[in-house]
């Protein structure tokens, strides 16, 4: 399997905790001499120098940092150096309250290059292979992380970004594209519409990274099958420069860290106490090469569980699974957390839905919250006894996953919008007029 930095990647465990370690002492020594914000919250814990930290589980003597505090501190109070030393800024969607900042050094955008590249490789990207980039470019990180890391590698690069769907094929097709950076949502509709074009067998698509939201497995799988095609996941985020985080290998058992540049936790929710590996937690990550905006365990609220055994491939960096949520994006539903995710699961057990639906919440004139669930079928002309069965088993799948009871719509294929960028999948109105 084609590893990209082998001498990081195949690191035996004891000598990756002492890089690991040597890196976390200089950052905390870094962020007392850069970091007023980082001084004070050190200090206030008796950590007066990386010296503090004897050994790595020392690290919860650290206290955590919060995306309230990130906002707080907006746009630039946990900037650690001059600004005339940063190279690029980018930033969040912004969805929720203020954006999300990232600051970068040109030391920080050669680190964030080089991990990129590692999750390219991880899916089997190689110098041969035409990538087009199919997700925006601009302020998100997700286009320009990969185009770095593809230019890394040495990849011919499309910078095609979103939209204009037609153009985006006669690319793929006339210009021998063998490799896919999208969003699932994106690609699901890219893949419906080559496998129903004239001759889908022209197409040289090999492989697709997908990432920038979750992905069900049957969304993965229709991608699949319709491409014939691998897939492959990733992790990032604007506060840890952004893709390159973490990536998935063929083997598919979860994504692999860079955790030589991100030291992971998985903590409970609720206590903040360190869980073992297996259990599922919130992510916590602590920068270790980072310049312009060094982070000390921040709190993702991706929820997830960490596995330190070696991996088939090669690579005996710690993996993370797919995160199964957030701890802040669920939805709460006569009384019981749901998350989108759960919603995903459910309908992959249905063989006859396809991954695309729409959860539309809302409150009656009885003050009652409702909950109507649109979904696709996969295949147009059901009969009604046909369209029962479906309705039913997908009944049984929620009740099973999420126990409440959603109001289920069965649409025709292609009813529901098709997502060049970020897909949304909730619509929560209950709380509009108030």
């Amino acid at each position: 399997m084609n590893i990209y930095q082998p001498e990081i990647e195949t690191m035996d465990r004891p000598s990756m905790g002492e890089l690991q370690l040597s890196r976390l002492q200089h950052m905390i020594d870094y962020c007392l001499q850069r970091s007023a914000f980082y001084r004070k919250k050190l200090n206030d814990a008796g950590i007066t120098s990386g010296a503090c930290i004897h050994t790595l589980s020392d690290i919860q003597r650290i206290p955590f940092t919060t995306k309230s505090e990130l906002r707080e501190l907006y746009p630039d109070g946990l900037l650690a150096v001059p600004m005339n030393q940063v190279a690029r800024i980018h930033a969040s969607s912004g969805t929720t309250g203020k954006p999300t900042i990232g600051y970068y050094t040109r030391h920080d955008l050669n680190t964030w290059s080089q991990a990129a590249a590692r999750v390219l490789a991880l899916n089997s990207l190689e110098p041969d292979d035409v990538m087009q980039i199919s997700v925006g470019y601009g302020l998100f990180t997700g286009a320009i992380g990969f185009h770095q890391g593809a230019e890394h590698i040495g990849c011919t690069i499309i910078p095609a970004s979103t939209g204009n769907t037609e153009k985006q094929l006669v690319m793929m097709h006339d210009l021998g594209v063998t490799a896919l950076m999208a969003t699932p949502s994106y690609a699901a509709n890219l893949a419906e519409r080559i496998a129903a074009s004239d001759h889908p067998e022209e197409f040289k698509l090999k492989k697709v990274l997908l990432g920038a939201e979750r992905c069900s497995e049957g969304t993965r799988k229709m991608i699949e099958e319709k491409l014939h095609v691998a897939t492959a996941d990733n992790y990032g985020l604007t506060e840890f420069f952004g893709p390159g985080v973490a990536g998935e290998c063929p083997c598919r058992c979860g994504l692999h860290i860079s955790e030589d540049l991100f030291y992971p936790e998985v903590i409970d929710p609720e206590t903040g106490t360190v869980l073992p590996d297996g259990e599922t937690g919130e992510l916590v990550f602590t920068s270790l090469d980072r310049e312009a905006m060094p982070l000390l365990r921040y709190r993702t609220r991706d929820l997830t569980s960490l596995d330190h055994r070696p991996c088939a491939c090669g690579r005996t960096s710690v993996r993370m699974m797919t995160p199964k949520g957030r701890t802040d994006d669920m939805f709460v539903f006569k009384g019981i957390n749901v998350f989108p995710s759960q919603i995903e699961c459910a309908i992959s057990q249905v063989p006859d839905l396809a991954p695309h639906y729409r959860v539309t919440l809302n409150r009656d004139e009885h003050f009652q919250d409702t909950a109507l669930l649109e979904i696709e079928l996969l295949r147009k002309g059901l009969s009604e006894k046909d369209r029962e069965r479906v309705m039913r088993a997908l009944e049984h799948q929620l009740r099973e996953i999420i126990i409440v009871r959603l109001q289920i719509s069965l649409l025709e294929p292609g009813a529901l919008e098709r997502f060049t960028g970020k897909s949304k999948r909730v619509f929560d109105h209950r709380y509009d007029l108030e």
